[in-house]
């Protein structure tokens, strides 16, 4: 019998700690060993993979991910919005990307009651058709029922492993007030739950796009002028203020703008528990995008609206560079939220559900429109567009193309960011996001060695998504993972797809390793009322 199952040699191993050069031995879908070299005893009659001395990194962790949703997401709350990946789709778009976890979301709509039945309901779509990557659910809240939250909170941790939810500051189907936000924060964190923020003042927002309405700028490019960096900056930093009164550790999920980072960065600075995440769309991406297509009114723009959206041009991408390196962001995930552009279900809802556009449109039973042709003629409306871009397969080679070639992250960063501290901040580490012998799953992504790989660019037929249109359209890479390994099975090798929907396993996960607050620092009785936390 071999020692091991799968040996890789002659690679660089990089960990969120170290880099070294090592080969790996794999045993039961576990790292078994790490060791300059094995013998040939030791290989026996094992798989052997040989990188080449290319970077071999942990597997990588996606925490953010929209998967067989129906999402109402806009301030007119698009009707019958889809997202285009299932659980199978997206997590086969993952794994050809070298990712191998996904966190997605289980979503509580203003109807339902029970968070319990929305996670059971949810979980039924990934059991329908199975997973090519490991993954978890985070809960996200929409309405407040403080006996609800109080029953079923230790349920969602004990049973289901959901230690993580997700509230939003904006959206009128999903917003909660302060006051509502202070609540389900304050009872997370008895449970042991790391709450997650989308921060935008709706407020901000609705008075932003009331204004463009009236002067007739409502075409997809101006999404970007109806919510302006200030309203990320001011929710982000009255959201810090609430977490700090009812001490509960926080992650801003995608920040975009300089002065949420900024606002991050300075509660960082006090010792509290404030995480923070970015995305690729936001390193790669400006206003300019969002007139990338034919012309500034061209409905085609709409493929590139997200919330919040790219900033308004580099000055954003280098302070958010810069928050990657130094330690402002926790984590870098894809927020793949995925909508076909040319679907009745997707961004053309930006058209069909814009009254003025189908003014005059037929639309009798049984009529079927040319969504190609209408969006040929019609500007349609930004507020009814569902906002999200595709990114899971993409999120990984950006970063390492554009983050660790382009000289701007080292590989440990890049580990950290990717893999290592998403384990942690969500409870899945080590067993997740490093490669610890006897204790972390065999989950490998190999590179290509320096040169291996010709340069190309990215066109959206050579992604595994089931969207049709990908953001990095005709961006440059030289590198892409070569093999993805999940618990010791190759997934993903040279280009081709290995392994099948139903390799994937439901994690559950345990708490945070990252919300205790400074230790021993006294809290402040002009920001925390102290009489709140007594014992």
């Amino acid at each position: 019998m071999s020692k091991f199952d799968l040996v890789i040699i002659n690679g660089i191993v990089v960990t969120a700690g170290d880099v070294g050069s090592y080969s790996i031995g794999v045993k039961d879908g576990k790292i078994a060993a790490l060791s300059p070299e094995f013998t040939k005893e030791e290989i026996g009659d094992a798989e052997v993979i040989d990188a080449e001395g290319a970077y071999v990194t942990p597997g990588g962790v996606d925490a953010h991910v929209h998967l067989n949703q129906d999402l109402s997401t806009g301030p007119a709350a698009a009707t019958g919005a889809k997202c285009a990946d299932s659980w199978e789709t997206g997590s086969r778009a993952a794994i050809a990307g070298g990712t191998t976890t996904l966190v997605g979301f289980a979503l509580q709509t203003r109807q339902d009651k029970s968070l319990l039945k929305v996670v059971e309901d949810y979980h039924q779509h990934a059991m329908a058709t199975g997973t090519w990557a490991d993954w978890g659910y985070h809960i996200i809240i929409s309405r407040l029922d403080k006996e609800v939250i109080k029953a079923e909170f230790p349920v969602l941790v004990k049973e289901w492993g959901i230690t993580s939810t997700k509230l939003f500051m904006t959206y009128d189907t999903l917003r909660l007030t302060d006051h509502e936000l202070m609540i389900v924060m304050m009872e997370a964190r008895k449970a042991g739950i790391t709450t997650m923020l989308h921060a935008e003042s709706g407020d901000i927002i609705s008075f932003l796009t009331e204004q463009l309405e009236e002067r007739g700028m409502t075409a997809p490019s101006f999404h970007g002028q109806s919510r302006l960096p200030i309203a990320e900056g001011e929710a982000t930093h009255r959201a810090i203020v609430l977490a700090e009164m009812v001490q509960s550790p926080v992650l801003f999920v995608h920040v975009s703008a300089s002065s949420a980072a900024n606002a991050i960065r300075e509660a960082q600075s006090r010792g509290l528990p404030i995480f923070a995440e970015t995305c690729p769309q936001y390193l790669h991406l400006t206003w300019q995008d969002l007139q990338r297509f034919h012309s500034p009114l061209c409905f085609e723009n709409s493929k590139m609206l997200c919330s919040p959206p790219p900033g308004p041009n580099a000055d954003d991408q280098e302070n958010l560079w810069t928050g990657l390196r130094n330690g402002t962001f926790t984590i870098y995930s894809s927020d793949h939220c995925p909508f076909m552009y040319d679907a009745p279900n997707g961004k053309m809802l930006g058209i069909l559900d814009h009254p003025d556009s189908m003014k005059d449109e037929p639309c009798h039973e049984g009529h079927v429109h040319d969504h190609m042709e209408l969006a040929g003629r019609k500007e349609g409306h930004f507020k009814y567009v569902p906002n999200g871009c595709p990114g899971v397969e993409t999120r990984l080679p950006l970063l390492f193309n554009y983050g660790v070639e382009g000289g701007r992250l080292s590989p440990t960063k890049f580990v950290e960011l990717t893999a290592t501290a998403p384990a942690k901040l969500y409870g899945m580490y080590p067993k997740k996001g490093t490669l610890l012998p006897g204790l972390s799953d065999a989950d490998i992504c190999i590179w290509y060695p320096e040169g291996k790989l010709p340069t190309f660019k990215l066109k959206n037929e050579m992604l595994h998504h089931n969207v049709d249109y990908t953001p990095y359209e005709d961006m440059e890479f030289s590198n892409w993972p070569r093999y993805t390994i999940l618990r010791g099975k190759v997934m993903w090798a040279n280009g081709e797809l290995k392994g099948k929907a139903g390799d994937g396993q439901y994690l559950k996960r345990g708490p945070s390793l990252m919300g205790q607050k400074s230790p021993g620092k006294p809290l402040d009785p002009r920001r925390v009322p102290l009489w709140l936390h007594e014992q």
